[in-house]
């Protein structure tokens, strides 16, 4: 890729923002940070991203094998509103399924989840890590999203 990071270094940046996302999470834990009306505590918001690696484990693969038009990830609304709609019911049932875990559980799914996602990356062709391309832009969005969450925690 010329003027974009390589496929091993995006994806380490992956492994990275995730890893670091716990690491702020079990900090904020021991500082007494806890569920906010306005924000989602530490075991909310590792339950939330758990929740959105967990669904990209079905979404990578679906994309990158064609079976999708235009390479559009499935749950995508053309509408922006619907789709913001769709997010935050996901949100809200996966933090509700699983955000009453123990942090540790918690962790330990998150880091099962995106090593899964590593896994699948790191066998997908450098054509998929080309800006405008799904698994880019998503990867891009899924460090930028962990930076979102680690501001909030801290």
């Amino acid at each position: 890729m010329s003027d974009t990071i390589s496929k091993e270094q995006l994806i380490q940046s992956f492994a990275d923002a995730y890893e670091k996302s716990i690491a702020v999470a079990i900090a904020a834990a021991q500082r007494g940070v806890t569920h906010r009306r306005e924000a989602w505590g530490p075991r909310e918001t590792i339950a939330h991203l758990a929740g959105w690696e967990v669904m990209a484990s079905v979404r990578i693969p679906a994309v990158t094998s064609g079976a999708l038009a235009a390479g559009k990830p499935p749950f995508e609304f053309a509408d922006e509103d619907q789709q913001d709609l769709m997010n935050d019911a996901i949100n809200t049932m996966i933090v509700t399924m699983i955000g009453d875990q123990p942090l540790d559980t918690l962790c330990g799914m998150l880091r099962q989840a995106y090593q899964h996602s590593v896994e699948l990356l790191k066998k997908l062709d450098n054509k998929f890590f080309q800006p405008g391309e799904y698994v880019y832009e998503r990867t891009k969005d899924a460090i930028e999203h962990c930076q979102e969450h680690n501001d909030q925690l801290t």
